[in-house]
């Protein structure tokens, strides 16, 4: 600032070249956002909510099997109680040494 003068720019341009720059930059930046949004991740969503879909139902079928083995390990505990029942019985007959 020499003399007093106001500073009018920076690095050579004027105020209104840098914030018309600026402006152009944004706007190239959200025509590429937009580009990138509808263009490359677009594809993607149909497939992204089937994995969803199939991670679901994945989920429900592994908490469906829990459920069965549990149902499983309890119903051949019955079995080993009823087998022991029976084993002790041949023995009070003395058939079963």
């Amino acid at each position: 600032m020499e003399g007093g003068t106001i500073l009018h720019g920076l690095g050579g341009l004027t105020w209104g070249e840098w914030a018309s720059l600026i402006a152009i930059i944004t706007f190239i930046a959200g025509l590429i956002s937009l580009l990138f949004k509808y263009a490359v991740f677009a594809p993607f969503q149909g497939d992204i909510k089937e994995l969803n879909h199939n991670f679901k139902q994945l989920n429900n079928n592994l908490s469906d099997l829990k459920t069965d083995i549990k149902r499983l390990d309890e119903r051949a505990d019955e079995h080993d109680r009823r087998l022991d029942r029976h084993h002790e019985r041949l023995k009070s007959l003395g058939g079963y040494k």
